[in-house]
Protein backbone atom coordinates (compact mmCIF):
# COMPACT_ATOMS: atom_id res chain seq x y z
CA UNK A 1 0.00 0.00 0.00
CA UNK A 2 1.37 3.29 -0.61
CA UNK A 3 2.62 5.50 2.42
CA UNK A 4 0.99 8.84 0.94
CA UNK A 5 -2.32 6.75 0.70
CA UNK A 6 -2.62 4.99 4.00
CA UNK A 7 -1.84 8.73 5.42
CA UNK A 8 -4.53 9.69 4.05
CA UNK A 9 -7.02 7.14 5.38
CA UNK A 10 -5.26 7.13 8.51
CA UNK A 11 -5.86 10.88 8.47
CA UNK A 12 -9.82 10.45 7.64
CA UNK A 13 -10.04 8.07 10.32
CA UNK A 14 -8.72 10.37 12.81
CA UNK A 15 -11.34 13.23 11.17
CA UNK A 16 -13.88 10.70 11.94
CA UNK A 17 -13.14 9.99 15.55
CA UNK A 18 -12.84 13.67 16.59
CA UNK A 19 -16.27 14.24 14.75
CA UNK A 20 -18.11 11.18 16.81
CA UNK A 21 -16.34 12.92 20.11
CA UNK A 22 -17.17 16.40 19.24
CA UNK A 23 -20.72 15.58 18.48
CA UNK A 24 -21.56 14.13 21.80
CA UNK A 25 -23.61 15.82 24.54
CA UNK A 26 -21.44 14.72 27.47
CA UNK A 27 -18.33 16.21 25.80
CA UNK A 28 -19.68 19.42 25.69
CA UNK A 29 -20.87 19.59 29.39
CA UNK A 30 -17.54 18.37 30.27
CA UNK A 31 -16.34 21.70 27.61
CA UNK A 32 -18.75 23.96 30.03
CA UNK A 33 -18.04 22.31 32.98
CA UNK A 34 -14.24 23.00 32.50
CA UNK A 35 -15.38 26.90 31.90
CA UNK A 36 -17.04 26.66 35.21
CA UNK A 37 -14.61 25.61 37.13
CA UNK A 38 -12.28 27.94 35.83
CA UNK A 39 -15.10 30.99 35.88
CA UNK A 40 -16.08 29.84 39.73
CA UNK A 41 -12.19 29.68 40.67
CA UNK A 42 -11.39 33.58 39.23
CA UNK A 43 -14.08 34.79 41.24
CA UNK A 44 -14.66 33.14 44.03
CA UNK A 45 -12.63 31.64 47.03
CA UNK A 46 -14.31 28.00 47.17
CA UNK A 47 -12.62 27.23 50.55
CA UNK A 48 -14.26 30.47 51.94
CA UNK A 49 -17.78 29.79 50.62
CA UNK A 50 -17.23 26.36 52.26
CA UNK A 51 -16.15 27.82 55.58
CA UNK A 52 -19.08 30.29 55.82
CA UNK A 53 -21.71 27.26 55.37
CA UNK A 54 -19.99 25.25 58.06
CA UNK A 55 -20.30 28.12 60.34
CA UNK A 56 -24.51 28.06 59.61
CA UNK A 57 -26.33 25.11 61.08
CA UNK A 58 -27.49 22.97 58.91
CA UNK A 59 -31.72 24.02 58.81
CA UNK A 60 -30.45 27.66 58.34
CA UNK A 61 -28.23 26.72 55.28
CA UNK A 62 -31.38 27.27 52.43
CA UNK A 63 -32.13 30.79 53.17
CA UNK A 64 -28.61 31.55 53.86
CA UNK A 65 -27.66 30.62 50.36
CA UNK A 66 -30.50 32.32 48.69
CA UNK A 67 -29.74 35.42 50.89
CA UNK A 68 -26.48 35.65 50.12
CA UNK A 69 -27.44 35.42 46.20
CA UNK A 70 -29.98 38.51 46.66
CA UNK A 71 -27.23 40.36 48.63
CA UNK A 72 -24.64 39.75 46.16
CA UNK A 73 -27.26 41.12 43.38
CA UNK A 74 -27.87 44.21 45.44
CA UNK A 75 -24.51 45.23 46.06
CA UNK A 76 -23.44 44.82 42.77
CA UNK A 77 -21.65 41.72 42.97
CA UNK A 78 -24.25 40.11 40.16
CA UNK A 79 -21.78 38.80 37.91
CA UNK A 80 -20.57 36.61 40.55
CA UNK A 81 -23.92 35.30 41.78
CA UNK A 82 -24.25 34.01 37.90
CA UNK A 83 -21.14 32.70 37.39
CA UNK A 84 -21.69 30.74 40.77
CA UNK A 85 -25.76 29.76 39.27
CA UNK A 86 -23.54 28.83 36.00
CA UNK A 87 -21.78 26.45 37.90
CA UNK A 88 -24.55 25.08 39.71
CA UNK A 89 -26.56 24.70 37.08
CA UNK A 90 -23.89 23.28 34.83
CA UNK A 91 -22.88 20.53 37.49
CA UNK A 92 -25.89 19.56 38.50
CA UNK A 93 -26.80 18.60 34.59
CA UNK A 94 -23.16 16.83 34.25
CA UNK A 95 -24.05 14.41 37.34
CA UNK A 96 -27.14 13.96 35.86
CA UNK A 97 -26.17 12.93 32.71
CA UNK A 98 -23.01 10.43 33.94
CA UNK A 99 -25.44 9.08 36.46
CA UNK A 100 -27.46 7.97 33.11
CA UNK A 101 -24.70 6.72 31.27
CA UNK A 102 -23.84 4.82 33.97
CA UNK A 103 -26.84 3.43 34.48
CA UNK A 104 -27.05 2.20 30.98
CA UNK A 105 -24.17 0.74 31.61
CA UNK A 106 -24.45 -1.08 34.19
CA UNK A 107 -28.05 -1.91 32.67
CA UNK A 108 -26.65 -3.22 29.24
CA UNK A 109 -23.46 -5.39 31.37
CA UNK A 110 -26.02 -7.14 33.39
CA UNK A 111 -28.49 -8.01 30.25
Amino acid sequence: MNPSLKSRIMRRVYYSYLLSIGSTGIFWQGIFLGAAVLLLGRRLHVSSIIDNLLTVPVREAPSFVASSFMGAFYHGEAMTALIMLYAITVTVLVSHRLGRLLANRVMTAHS
